[in-house]
This record gives structure tokens, C-alpha cells and sequence, in this order.
């Protein structure tokens, strides 16, 4: 038996197995993908309601005469 002999059947199994590979990512993959996604909405969420607390209360603060930025105006 020659060394070539050898490298069809290992090239067969190369093949085999990248044949046998998934072609899309498996579920979990997925579910991690979109776990992380929501935890970052979640925070971004929290973050812009901070935002608007601290320019309802910076608003007030300053009072009407100072207030060139109205919240309701932005969010129509």
C-alpha cells in the first residue's frame, strides 16, 4: 500500500463532513442571538425613558419661558 492510496479515503471523509454540515445555524444559535437582541432593547428602552425623565424634569425646572423643545412636538 502507497502513501496515495491513503488520501482518497481521507479527502472522501473531508468531504463527508462538510457535506454533513448544516447549512444554517442551529436553534440555539438563534435563541442566544435573539436573547442578546432583547437585553439590548431592553437597556436602549430604559435609557431613552431616563433621557425624557431627565428633560421633563430639567423642563420644569427651567420652566415654560425656557422651554424652545417641546416633548410632545417630538414624539408625533
Amino acid at each position: 500500500m502507497t502513501v496515495n492510496e491513503h488520501r482518497p479515503q481521507k479527502r472522501q471523509s473531508t468531504l463527508d463532513r462538510e457535506i454533513s454540515k448544516p447549512l444554517f445555524p442551529s436553534a440555539r444559535y438563534f435563541q442566544i442571538h435573539f436573547q442578546h437582541m432583547q437585553a439590548q432593547l431592553d437597556s436602549t428602552q430604559r435609557g431613552v425613558e431616563t433621557l425624557q425623565q431627565q428633560i421633563a424634569d430639567l423642563q420644569a425646572r427651567l420652566g415654560p419661558a425656557h422651554s424652545g423643545f417641546d416633548m410632545a412636538d417630538a414624539e408625533k
